[in-house]
């Protein structure tokens, strides 16, 4: 994957996060989550969502209890349900991915973003960052 503008917030989310094991992992991912500055969302090996921030729950329109009851294939529009089970192996084997994805609000159509994720921030933990396209096209990626 190349170098993205999220590159430095990454870097500092891993530092935070070393050496952190079981429920304070959790408790620090939730923190430094907090802190990036657009939509993340937290998954687990099993795809589970663990944490996100408060711009990927306005984002999703999903609460925080919410999303930790669902996956990443309860955010993938049914017709793409495939796609996502693919992209993620691809992530997964790569280490890192980016590109445009269409996620699945709780409510309403289908929003396009644009997506940076990368795996293993910590031990079994994958991060994913996304902007709405709409919002992207005056960004420098």
């Amino acid at each position: 994957m190349p170098p993205s503008r999220f590159a430095p917030e990454i870097n500092r989310l891993r530092a935070a996060l070393r050496g952190h094991r079981g429920p304070d992992l959790l408790t620090v991912v939730s923190h430094e989550v907090e802190q990036l500055p657009v939509a993340a969302l937290v998954a687990d090996n099993s795809q589970r969502y663990v944490a996100a921030n408060a711009a990927a729950r306005e984002l999703t329109g999903y609460s925080q209890s919410e999303l930790a009851a669902l996956t990443v294939a309860d955010l993938t529009p049914v017709p793409r349900a495939a796609d996502g089970q693919q992209l993620w192996e691809e992530f997964i084997g790569k280490g890192g991915q980016y590109g445009a994805y269409d996620l699945q609000p709780k409510r309403g159509s289908a929003k396009h973003v644009r997506y940076w994720a990368f795996a293993s921030v910590a031990p079994g933990l994958h991060v994913s960052l996304l902007v709405p396209e709409d919002a992207e096209a005056g960004a420098q990626v």
